[in-house]
């Protein structure tokens, strides 16, 4: 008997959203419910407008020619820090659109494509920090600065050239924009100039040449000279790209960017140490490299800034963790070889912390920044690849999503943590691998939990009211994966709030949000997720120590904790770096 093989558009056109899970989010003991006038469908939204005709509009015919399979495609978005602009990005055709949040209008159209990110100055609005301003009306800087990758017009597996950063004003144009060509028009004149010689000293015929590609040719060639042309007022870092599961490439305090050079997998064989995949970071301001991390013999998955900016991490293929000072550019740790591939990671708000996960994404741990000390490891099972992380904005949790679960992970206060809240998904009987969450994180300073799931139906999750908001797409709507698509906007007048969503079948939607948002002052008192973790913790059978009293006394996240014999495992760590200065090329391996 054979089983039938599904493709991404079977799954769209038969699955739908399960509203009841296998199992639920619950606030003491009682499972969440539906908000208000939900579940809600797209088409149910309060407003909203169709990109996918502006990608058609203005990057010509090759948009409309590769539309058509729009279950295989893929689109990023990026919102910037005040929420005045949206971004939204395509890799093929090759194109970024610039929106006005509030008015919906078209701003700007950008030769660009993949991971989007905006400089976090912006939401500043001074001019103190690395002399740029936040408003382009002070000393002719620009409002804002957009980096994403740009293609080199070939196919996979090496389809993106560089990083360019845009320069945008104040009301997300262009800070400097150079004037357009006309490449078949000026093909053809070409082609009609050169006729003649053709024709009488080579026996070119007319018939042959209008039936040939040089046409096509001089319009393709004339198409990347001319992006070439109007980059040349950017700035442009060649052999670059942001890793996949870096969400911005930016510092917090917008100096610095990282980017990855070289970062081809070496599964089918090995390279030399200068052609390995090296994370880089970038100084904006100066528009020099400051670093540059060798040591990893993979592909990096995910790289990113501690939020104080003494340190860069990196996750890599080659089942490694890496942790680097931003300060002296060397290496503090390393992990040792977990065997099999690695995917993500994730930084505390505290920088005191860092989660990733090992062994094809199935091993999640979470260690000290400061010397690489593992503080605990998951203890569920986890049967498919975890990819997402998300640390509480103030409380010590991390939730995490695998295959068809979401799980909030106190890490602290044992070897394997806590798990305080558990929620999966229904995949129905057809499509048991394809159904899936495939990104978590938190909004609304830690109290809206939110899931974008593979079907893609967007979750979120009120941790205070156990109320959940789903924003699904109808059954058989075919739609395009969009990395990062779901954002809370700013209160309206009144203290209305509102959501954006960029969906994949071509529209941007504004919701209302059913579910009052969190004062602007926050009331004393625990949250209902602060008094379940104390509730479950109460109830959590303390570990027998293994070797002396176990390093489980949290004062504050920001405090490290006591190595089992009392030692401050910071000292031990200041000794084992020193010896392996002292070795010169050895390197200090985590636990």
């Amino acid at each position: 008997m054979t089983t039938r093989s599904y493709t991404q558009k079977d799954f769209l056109h038969s699955y739908e959203f399960p509203l009841r899970p296998v199992q639920d989010f619950t606030l003491n003991g009682t499972p969440a419910s539906h908000a208000p006038e939900h579940p809600q469908e797209w088409g149910q939204e309060k407003d909203g407008f169709d990109y996918w005709k502006d990608f058609e509009q203005h990057f010509g015919s090759k948009s409309s020619q590769r539309f058509g399979e729009t279950a295989h495609r893929s689109i990023d978005t990026a919102l910037s820090p005040d929420n005045k602009l949206l971004a939204i990005s395509s890799a093929s055709p090759e194109g970024i659109l610039i929106y006005d949040v509030v008015t919906k209008e078209l701003r700007q159209t950008l030769e660009g494509c993949g991971t989007l990110g905006f400089w976090p100055r912006a939401a500043k609005h001074n001019v103190e920090a690395g002399g740029r301003a936040a408003t382009d009306a002070v000393g002719g800087n620009p409002a804002y600065i957009l980096i994403s990758n740009f293609s080199t017009g070939e196919p996979r597996p090496q389809p993106y050239a560089g990083l360019i950063v845009w320069e945008l004003d104040s009301n997300g144009r262009l800070f400097v924009e150079e004037e357009s060509i006309n490449p078949p028009a000026i093909a053809t004149k070409a082609i009609e100039a050169i006729m003649p010689e053709l024709e009488s000293e080579h026996e070119w015929t007319r018939a042959f040449v209008n039936a040939s590609a040089l046409h096509a040719d001089f319009v393709k060639a004339l198409e990347k000279t001319s992006a070439d042309h109007r980059r040349r007022n950017n700035s442009v870092i060649q052999n670059a790209q942001i890793p996949s599961f870096v969400q911005n490439p930016f510092s917090y305090d917008g100096k610095l960017v990282l980017y990855v050079t070289n970062n081809q997998t070496t599964q089918h064989g090995m390279r030399d140490p200068d052609n390995l995949p090296h994370v880089v970071v970038y100084n904006v301001d100066a528009g020099r490299e400051v670093h540059r991390f060798r040591g990893h013999t993979d592909m990096v998955a995910w790289a990113g800034f501690s939020p104080d900016g003494r340190y860069v991490a990196s996750v890599s293929w080659d089942g490694t963790l890496r942790m680097y000072s931003t300060e002296t550019g060397e290496l503090e740790w390393a992990t040792a070889d977990a065997v099999g591939q690695s995917w993500s990671g994730a930084f505390s708000p505290d920088s005191t912390h860092i989660v990733w996960s090992s062994r094809s994404g199935r091993e999640i741990k979470a260690h000290q920044v400061s010397n690489g000390r593992v503080v605990s490891t998951f203890p569920e099972t986890v049967n498919h690849w975890c990819r997402h992380f998300s640390w509480h904005p103030t409380n010590q949790q991390i939730v995490l999503c695998a295959d068809k679960t979401v799980y909030v992970w106190q890490p602290f206060g044992g070897p394997g943590g806590l798990v305080v809240q558990h929620m999966v998904i229904d995949g129905g009987d057809c499509f048991p691998r394809m159904a899936s969450i495939q990104n978590v994180f938190w909004m609304d300073d830690g109290r809206l939990l939110t899931m974008r799931i593979s079907d893609r139906t967007t979750l979120v999750y009120d941790t205070r009211t156990n109320a959940k908001e789903v924003f699904k797409r109808p059954r058989g709507v075919d739609a395009a994966d969009v990395r990062s698509g779901f954002y809370e906007l700013p209160k309206e007048e009144g203290g209305k709030s509102s959501y954006l969503s960029v969906d994949g079948d071509g529209k941007v939607r504004y919701w209302d949000r059913c579910v009052a948002p969190t004062p602007d002052v926050q009331s004393e008192g625990e949250s209902p997720v602060e008094a379940l973790i104390l509730e479950n913790r109460s109830k959590q059978p303390k570990e027998a120590p293994k070797n002396g009293k176990f390093g489980a006394v949290m004062r504050k996240i920001s405090e490290q904790i006591r190595d089992m014999d009392g030692q401050d495992p910071a000292t031990t760590s200041d000794q084992e770096r020193e010896a392996w200065v002292q070795k010169g090329t050895g390197i200090w391996t985590a636990e």
